[in-house]
């Protein structure tokens, strides 16, 4: 995994974690969606991150992928 990677992987982290806790402390339907929305966005970004560091170890040959 390049820094990068780590930097923005806990970044998302973070962000994930912020959409959770705005939308269990919303007042109203916006704040509650917006905050799913939020969480959802960034779960789906880390999953991309994961994608794209094990197709760039599957290209380099460093990857086992019969496991």
């Amino acid at each position: 995994m390049t820094p990068s990677s780590l930097i923005f992987g806990s970044l998302g982290v973070l962000m994930a974690l912020v959409g959770l806790v705005m939308a269990a402390s919303a007042k109203d339907d916006a704040f509650y969606i917006a905050g799913l929305v939020i969480f959802l966005a960034f779960v789906l970004f880390l999953f991309t991150l994961v994608k794209r560091h094990f197709d760039a170890a599957e290209a380099s040959g460093d990857g086992d992928s019969s496991r």
